[in-house]
């Protein structure tokens, strides 16, 4: 059953085609949307455990559908990487869990349109997933496009002039990456003749002359970190995930954004693979990037007194994180780098999902007029407090393993600076949070009603107060599994 070749085909056509049958099935009634959402993600999450129980037991493999050979097939490819599907599922889960009653909230959103919130939900993850697992170049990008057009939709939900003055930021910036990435699939079509990820590695490393193939690499780059906000190509984040509903704000911040950095991931093993470029230089830069980063991403975040604007400046900081670990390509930097995608979704999602929680409840989303509510919120801001240990990353949290590894990389690659620029960065991220923390806590109330506030509905509590033990409890987990990833990402692809 584990073995079944389908798997890798249904956990990409599960969530596309219940996207597309949502309107349909909620023709009669629209609260049968959410309960469909669930019962898509439940089978496409149940073919997801049983790919990454194969690949954990045999290593990677690959299906062509229809048979079609590279290059003239498409090609589903399952690696330890793509185990990243395994958040993506969960986060996604919980997410339409969260919706339930967080949505029907919304006043400003009709409510004939709320099943069509959660055919996009559905599509987003669709895409991320065949993203994730795709071997196909073209494909890759189709799918880039799928996710990105309903993150935009997403964003723009509520229908507030400032949702959709977000979204449109969000839109301009994506239209861009995504020119970029097709045009840089056309250039490497051009001189490889194929599309297929390893059949291009293959071709490339014979490839006359070099100049193409590089320039594609440069444009692929920029392109994917358009969408994964590293700094300074990061302007159209903080709106789009402050002003999104916080269950997409935690979709965005936790899954979206990893997707241009497991695209890197794959760009990088293609051109590795190859090896017909020397890619110390793109490394170099992506290290200063990340560093660069960390510290503006925790410097804005410092100023800012709306609870999900700090919580999206704090995502553009943790990028720097995992990009500076793969940049600096040593066994252990690429190891926390590749780690903290998973954790930071797990850390980011409880963050968003917590906030969301407090302004479901108050009506308010700054520290200022949040100040006390830990006394009525006590599970919610218990939830964020963990949160914001974990991002900061004292152990035993998810966030320390990561950065330990990324650091013990800069120090291997002797490189220490960047190991510093971590643990300053570290510092102001433990600043801000701290911020937060005192304000919940041990600040008079400036809106005396909070105080007599409930804690949020179970479909809201249960989903936030299940990532917060996470938070506590799999920090090692992923890092046992991709260890295996780390030795994947210098090796030939297609084996």
């Amino acid at each position: 059953m584990l073995a079944w070749p389908h798997w890798l085909v249904v956990v990409v056509l599960v969530p596309l085609l219940g996207a597309v049958l949502t309107p349909v099935v909620s023709l009669r009634s629209r609260h049968v949307a959410p309960w469909w959402a669930l019962g898509v993600m439940s089978v496409t999450s149940t073919a997801a455990l049983f790919l990454i129980l194969r690949v954990a037991a045999e290593g990677p493999f690959s299906y062509l559908p229809g048979g079609w050979v590279p290059p003239y097939g498409i090609e589903l490819r399952f690696d330890e990487f793509s185990a990243s599907i395994s958040v993506i599922c969960l986060i996604g889960w919980l997410a339409v869990l969260y919706s339930l009653r967080y949505v029907e909230w919304l006043r400003e959103v009709p409510k004939q349109r709320i099943p069509y919130y959660y055919s996009l939900l559905l599509l987003n993850l669709g895409g991320m997933i065949g993203f994730v697992i795709t071997g196909d170049l073209f494909n890759m990008f189709v799918f880039l496009e799928i996710l990105s057009l309903s993150a935009y939709a997403l964003v723009a939900f509520s229908g507030e002039h400032i949702a959709e003055m977000a979204a449109f930021k969000y839109l301009l910036m994506g239209a861009i990456s995504s020119l970029l990435v097709l045009f840089s699939v056309g250039i490497l079509f051009g001189v490889t003749g194929s599309l297929n990820m390893a059949d291009v590695a293959t071709r490339l490393a014979s490839a006359e002359p070099v100049a193409p193939a590089a320039l594609a690499l440069g444009m692929l780059t920029v392109g994917l970190m358009v969408k994964a906000a590293l700094f300074p190509v990061h302007i159209w984040l903080p709106d789009a995930h402050a002003i999104a509903p916080s269950p997409i704000s935690a979709v965005l911040s936790g899954l979206v954004v990893k997707i241009g950095i497991i695209g890197m991931i794959r760009v990088y093993q293609i051109y590795n693979s190859a090896n017909m470029i020397d890619l110390h230089m793109l490394n170099q830069t992506l290290v200063w990037l990340g560093a660069i980063s960390i510290v503006m991403g925790a410097f804005f975040a410092i100023f800012q007194d709306d609870i999900k604007l700090m919580l999206a400046y704090s995502t553009i900081s943790n990028i720097g994180y995992i990009v500076m670990g793969l940049g600096l390509s040593t066994n252990s930097s690429i190891i926390g780098g590749s780690a903290h995608v998973f954790n930071h979704a797990l850390i980011k999602a409880t963050l968003f999902f917590a906030a969301g929680g407090l302004i479901y409840r108050t009506g308010y989303r700054t520290l200022t007029d949040l100040r006390g509510i830990g006394r009525s919120m006590p599970l919610t801001c218990i939830a964020i407090s963990i949160g914001a240990i974990s991002i900061v990353g004292i152990p035993p949290t998810a966030g320390f393993f990561c950065k330990w590894y990324i650091a013990l990389g800069a120090f291997e690659a002797d490189q220490p600076f960047f190991g510093f620029a971590l643990i300053f960065g570290a510092l102001f991220i433990f600043i801000y949070y701290i911020r937060m923390v005192n304000a919940f806590y041990f600040q008079a109330p400036t809106r005396p009603e909070i105080l007599e506030v409930e804690e949020a509905p179970a479909s809201i509590l249960f989903p936030t107060l299940l990532l917060a033990v996470l938070c506590l409890t799999v920090g090692p987990i992923p890092l046992t599994f991709i260890k295996p990833a780390a030795e994947l990402l210098l090796a030939p692809l297609g084996g």
